[in-house]
């Protein structure tokens, strides 16, 4: 799949300022920079513990929804949380259910059936819980069950808290908590359900003047709903997650991570989301999310190692489903040529509708379009919906909106009910926006790259240094780096069924590893070849003992023309090749120099090898701002009568590193 490689100019004044204040190197700082960050910003950023809370008050009801508790509080009434089946609904019900029960309130859940019920509120659901309790307060939906709630106004007192987008009407509930409202002066719009539900209990604390702090106890099921709703790591969200994935207590996620074979000292975003959110995800998507809120829930040892393998032997079965319906969806694709419509649609008879989501998102990644995946039977369709940069598919579902029984989303992901006799309909409809829609370069996906650099640039050091950055997620992505030009001396297929890369590449004299996962195509294009790579660099722990290893995101075969670094140096390269022009000039007393000293100090002096070409550059670089004159393709003599400090920026040809965009 072609992929445009694309890299963000750097302001290397700010750079530099970053690295000596924050002592951190170049390569962070840069990182630093992309992000747009001011220097209280990135020191802010690289301490996460001191980002501050945002005042819950300013969420919009909050007061109201405080006050509406303490009544219950002081007379017991009996309290529901109608929560969601996936992970963010989940630990928002596990969440709101501890604090609630340790604050002395009566309360109990209930979460709908997705095979049944289907996501929200439900007239059925509400008649059964209406004469159970006295107050029923959502987590992580409500904000669109406007004719729900008018139902149930004059029966029971609904409190909802959400941060899904709402519609252009409002449900006419007690109190509603949701940053996204109209009117809402919540600076931080991007909370999750669980983040919202928090906001709620930090307000209740302060209300019955409870000290805060005690609850960052309960961050580590804040931190598993964020990662899950793959909400932007920012602001609270970066403290939630930090504190939360370090300070990790709840017994039912400790046996989901030891189920995961996962050390609990070193857990990151990537262990929630690909480890145990799935396993929480698979008791909704295949039976009923209430094993996964009773696991979170649990205080018992025993019973936390019960759950923790029931969800397990859920999430295998699940993993089989996918399996299958990847299989016959790619099938479909590629026997009917859809890869070549600009958005996929995909009908299949009795797919099990709880999985076509993660089908759906394997998809994507496999064709690059928008995807939908509908699951047919009895007449009734149920969709789940993937997109892709540049196409909000919630807007595509609004101009298709006539054709749904219901539907809702983000600009990423939604899903739709339809009947099947209206699915042709549709078809023409969805095909119609998306032709209208999506050009050709948005159906190219864009690699991020915060820096070209040279393998040995990549040290343990380094890569430790890069978990400054963490936690990683939406908002906050892991880094991407490309090398150029490296010479693949071995290459082979690894892994039970040999689709994953393995290969050992080499550059100027040095040996480096790297791993391409599900990238055994590759093996035969690249054995003895130059080749660029676009890589995570990450350690292997192996024997007790840290390797470097170059986790292959993409590769190219290299062409014959100068490297990104050989024609666009960065600051801190030419900062190397001027001292080593003015420490060899000590050594030889001498102003005259030739190429093969500059290589040979540079290594000296360094421990740097680049080619004669950058080398080359940097002396062009420092004759623009006088500070030497090139005699001839391999003499130079610096100039004896510099006055005051010479600005690199004053170099056309350093500055022409900033014009480029891609790679």
């Amino acid at each position: 799949m072609k992929k445009h490689w694309e890299i963000s100019p750097i302001d290397e004044k700010k750079q530099q300022t970053l690295a000596k204040t924050l002592h951190i190197s170049p390569i962070l700082a840069q990182i630093l920079v992309h992000k747009n960050f001011s220097l209280e910003e990135a020191t802010l950023f690289l301490n996460s513990e001191q980002i501050t809370y945002h005042n819950p008050f300013l969420l919009k009801d909050m007061d109201k929804a405080c006050k509406r508790l303490q009544i219950a509080l002081k007379n017991q009434e009996k309290i529901c949380i109608y929560g969601d089946y996936d992970v963010d609904g989940i630990s928002s019900t596990a969440l709101l259910v501890t604090v609630l029960k340790k604050l002395g309130f009566i309360v109990d859940y209930y979460l709908p059936d997705r095979h049944s019920e289907g996501y929200g509120l439900h007239i059925e659901s509400l008649d059964t819980l209406i004469p159970k309790y006295n107050l029923i307060i959502t987590v992580d939906c409500g904000i669109t069950a406007i004719e729900e709630i008018a139902y149930a106004k004059d029966k029971i007192d609904i409190i909802i808290t959400d941060h899904h987008l709402p519609r252009e009407n409002l449900p006419d509930a007690l109190a509603i908590v949701n940053p996204n409202q109209p009117e809402c002066a919540y600076p931080f719009k991007s909370l999750c359900g669980v983040g919202v539900a928090f906001k709620l209990c930090q307000a209740l604390y302060q209300t019955l003047n409870k000290d805060n702090v005690d609850l960052e106890q309960y961050l580590d099921i804040v931190a598993l709903g964020t990662v899950a709703d793959i909400v932007p790591l920012i602001d609270e969200n970066r403290r939630f997650v930090k504190k939360g994935l370090t300070h990790i207590q709840n017994l039912g996620i400790l046996e989901l991570l030891h189920i995961c074979n996962y050390q609990t000292d070193t857990i990151n975003t990537g262990h929630i989301g690909f480890g145990v959110a799935p396993r929480l995800n698979a008791a909704g998507r295949l039976t009923h999310a209430s094993n996964a809120v009773e696991l979170l829930l649990t205080k018992d040892k025993q019973t936390a190692i019960d759950k923790s393998q029931y969800l397990d032997e859920e999430n295998k079965k699940r993993q089989d489903i996918v399996e299958d319906i990847f299989n016959q969806a790619v099938e479909r694709v590629e026997s009917s040529n859809l890869d070549k419509d600009n958005i996929i649609v995909v009908v299949g008879e009795n797919w099990h509708e709880g999985v076509i989501g993660i089908a759906a998102s394997r998809l994507q990644e496999k064709y690059y379009r928008p995807i939908i995946i509908i699951a047919t039977n009895e007449g009734i369709g149920k969709a789940s919906c993937r997109s892709i940069e540049g196409f909000h598919i919630k807007n595509a579902l609004d101009f298709c909106a006539d054709d749904f029984v219901v539907y809702g989303g983000h600009s990423m992901a939604a899903g739709f009910t339809i009947e099947v006799n209206k699915i042709p309909a549709f078809l023409s409809h969805i095909h119609t926006y998306a032709n209208e829609n999506i050009s050709e370069d948005i159906l190219i996906p864009t690699c991020k790259i915060e820096a070209v650099v040279y393998p040995q640039d990549i040290t343990l050091d380094f890569i430790s240094e890069l978990t400054k950055l963490e936690p990683f997620g939406m908002g906050n992505t892991k880094p991407q780096f490309v090398c150029q030009h490296v010479y693949v001396s071995q290459a082979k297929a690894i892994g039970r069924e040999q689709n994953h890369l393995h290969f050992i590449f080499e550059y100027h004299s040095n040996r480096y590893t790297a791993i391409g996962w599900n990238m055994a195509e590759y093996v035969d294009k690249i054995a003895y070849k130059y080749i660029d790579i676009l890589f995570q660099p990450e350690i292997n722990h192996w024997n007790d003992k840290d390797y470097i290893q170059f986790k292959i995101n993409d590769i190219r075969l290299s062409d014959n023309s100068p490297t990104f670094l050989e024609k666009y140096p960065n600051y801190d390269t030419v900062g190397k090749v001027y001292l080593t022009l003015r420490k060899l000039s000590m050594q030889t007393k001498t102003d005259k120099l030739n190429i093969s000293s500059i290589n040979n100090g540079l290594k000296q002096f360094y421990n740097i090898d680049i080619t004669e070409y950058a080398i080359k550059t940097c002396l062009k670089i420092m004759q623009e701002i006088n500070v030497l004159t090139i005699l001839n393709e391999n003499t130079i003599i610096l100039n004896t009568m510099l006055q005051g400090k010479m600005d690199i920026n004053a170099s056309l040809t350093f500055a022409q590193r900033f014009n480029v965009k891609r790679l």
